[in-house]
């Protein structure tokens, strides 16, 4: 039987847990039916080895409303959040085929190819959260996706040790070679500490710009909904943030942000967000998305 969502969001999801509660009730707990699914997806992804993905394939045939046979419970009450909120269920079927992509090893080779992989896997997250954040003007999706890539571009530069004992290197081989992580991590080798360092500070700059344009579009957000997500974004860039402070190497452990972290992180953004509130995002004309962040993406994408 699966878990009751609410509980699981606050249990796997502690920095937007935390942000939602500054959301209406009813908002968080249609969250919480999201977080499910996308953690249900991540996990079978993660129990799945040698491209098999028995699962996940009929989890894809279901959001795709291909079939109404066996759906799994999950999936079930997605479509009934999907149904209700009006999700972009092309949205949803894209994330799990991306999971599914991503089963067993594997190994990015290029900066073009993280872009392609984060939009894949959280891109597509943050178009399923726009409606039900009330984002509903069509040009806040590619802010919207700007989010998603973020958050995953931080997650990849916090789990390179994780990521590299499964066989998944996730930092571009343009930029550094698996050999060169495995050997980082397995005889501390300075030259090769130094290369996985460089690369893991390209993934957070690439983070912080489109964590700049996600800002932006916030924009878009009612301001209660625009408040949460603010520090939901800021409790997450705190990470690469935290990982910078600790210096070389800060990559070999997970860097983690605790209940003070998050409180000191939250008064230390909020003149940041009083001042993005009273200029940026009190201007009667919207943002214009910078192009250049998805020059990745297939070209029809938002």
């Amino acid at each position: 039987m699966p878990q009751d969502p609410q509980s699981l969001f606050k249990k796997k999801s502690r920095s937007f847990s935390l942000a939602a509660r500054l959301l209406s009730a009813d908002t968080r707990r249609d969250i919480a039916l999201l977080y499910q699914f996308c953690r249900t997806v991540d996990d079978l992804a993660d129990s799945s080895f040698e491209g098999q993905a028995p699962a996940l394939q009929a989890m894809a045939k279901a959001v795709s409303l291909e079939t109404t046979e066996c759906v799994h419970p999950v999936a079930a009450d997605f479509l009934k959040l999907a149904q209700r909120r009006k999700l972009p269920l092309d949205a949803a079927h894209e994330l799990v085929i991306a999971s599914e992509a991503d089963c067993g090893p594997r190994c990015i080779q290029t900066e073009v190819e993280l872009i392609r992989f984060a939009y894949g896997v959280a891109g597509t997250v943050g178009l399923l959260m726009q409606p039900l954040l009330g984002a509903d003007d069509s040009r806040a999706k590619p802010f919207a996706i700007d989010l998603g890539i973020g958050l995953q571009l931080t997650n990849i530069a916090r789990d390179v040790a994780e990521d590299a004992g499964r066989e998944r290197f996730y930092l571009p081989a343009d930029w550094v070679q698996p050999e060169t992580i495995r050997r980082a991590l397995r005889e501390g080798e300075p030259d090769a500490v130094g290369q996985v360092d460089t690369a893991v500070e390209n993934v957070l700059h690439l983070a912080d710009r489109y964590y700049t344009s996600a800002l932006a579009g916030h924009w878009f957000l009612p301001a209660r909904n625009r408040r949460a997500l603010f520090f939901a974004l800021s409790f997450y860039r705190a990470i690469g943030q935290k990982m910078r402070r600790h210096g070389s190497a800060a990559w070999q452990k997970r860097t983690r942000i605790g209940l003070l972290g998050k409180l000191a992180t939250g008064l230390k953004t909020y003149p940041h967000y009083r001042s993005l509130q009273k200029q940026d995002w009190s201007s009667p004309q919207p943002p214009q998305h910078e192009r250049s962040l998805h020059h990745p993406l297939n070209e029809n994408r938002p």
